[in-house]
C-alpha cells in the first residue's frame, strides 16, 4: 500500500510539474505572440508616418511650384509686352524690366531668370522634391498674333508638375535634367 501511495504522490507530482510547466510555457507563448504584434503593429504606424510625411513633402513640393508659376505670370506678361513693343523676345531680366534673376526668392523658387528667345526659367531648392530642378516657359509665337504670346510649360526634372497645379498646361518632358529624380 506504501508502494501504492508513493507511487500516487509521484504521479500526482508529475501532473502538477507538468502543468506548471505548461501554464509558464503557455504564458511564453501568449507573451511572444503579444510582442510579435505589437511589432507589426509599430511597424505599421511607423509605415504610416513615412506615409504621411512623404504625402507632407509632396503637397509643400507641390505649393512651392505653384508659387512659383503664380510669381512667374508677372515675367510672363513683361515678356509678351516686350514682344508686342519691339518684335523680338527679350534675352534677359533686365530688357523687360525685371529685377535680378535671384530677387525672385520664394518658397523653394531660387531664382526667375528671361533667357535667350524670352523663355523663362525657374530654378528650385530641395524643398521642390528637386534639388536644382528648373520649369522653363517657352513663348509660342505659332498661334495667332490675335491671341498674343501663347506659353509653353515643360520640365526635366518634376515629374508629378501636372499634379502640381492641375489645367496650368506644365507637363514632365521625361528627360533626364539638370536636377536629381523626385518623387515629387
Amino acid at each position: 500500500m506504501r508502494q501504492a501511495i508513493t507511487t500516487f504522490v509521484a504521479a500526482l507530482l508529475g501532473v502538477l510539474v507538468a502543468q506548471f510547466a505548461f501554464h509558464f510555457y503557455e504564458r511564453y507563448e501568449d507573451e511572444r505572440a503579444e510582442a510579435a504584434l505589437d511589432a507589426e503593429l509599430q511597424a505599421r504606424v511607423e509605415q504610416g508616418r513615412q506615409l504621411a510625411e512623404q504625402t507632407l513633402a509632396e503637397q509643400r513640393a507641390a505649393q512651392a511650384i505653384r508659387e512659383a508659376l503664380i510669381a512667374a505670370s508677372g515675367a510672363k506678361v513683361s515678356v509678351s509686352e516686350y514682344y508686342m513693343t519691339t518684335g523680338q523676345m527679350p534675352a534677359s531680366n533686365a530688357e523687360v524690366g525685371l529685377g535680378e534673376p535671384d530677387s525672385y526668392r520664394g518658397q523653394s523658387l531660387l531664382s526667375m531668370q528671361v533667357a535667350d528667345g524670352g523663355r523663362i526659367v525657374l530654378a528650385f531648392d530641395a524643398a521642390s522634391g528637386v534639388e536644382g530642378g528648373t520649369i522653363e516657359l517657352t513663348p509660342d509665337l505659332a498661334g495667332h498674333e490675335s491671341m498674343g504670346v501663347q506659353w509653353l510649360c515643360t520640365t526635366n526634372d518634376f515629374v508629378n508638375v501636372a499634379r502640381a497645379w492641375p489645367g496650368s498646361g506644365c507637363e514632365y518632358t521625361g528627360q533626364q535634367g539638370s536636377g536629381a529624380a523626385s518623387s515629387q
